[in-house]
């Protein structure tokens, strides 16, 4: 798994899958998650929105995957 540290995003599409973030923030991004092989520690989410492949979008507990403190619009999408 590819370890990406201490780096700030904003206004980009970013695929979750096969990284682990760590100390990251996010604002006004779309994050793209299509398999469950991600992971992530002490990040931000500020104005996200979060797209789920149509084929993990079933999961009814996806949403413990996602962050608990989301900030401005942040939203779920399939």
């Amino acid at each position: 798994m590819e370890y990406i540290t201490n780096q700030h995003f904003e206004n980009e599409e970013i695929s979750f899958d096969g990284a682990h973030y760590i100390g990251c923030s996010f604002k006004n991004c779309t994050i793209h998650i299509h398999k469950l092989n991600f992971d992530y520690d002490r990040c931000t989410f500020t104005d996200t929105k979060f797209k789920l492949s149509p084929k993990i979008y079933w999961l009814q507990n996806i949403y413990s995957l996602l962050p608990n403190s989301l900030r401005g619009n942040t939203v779920l999408q399939a």
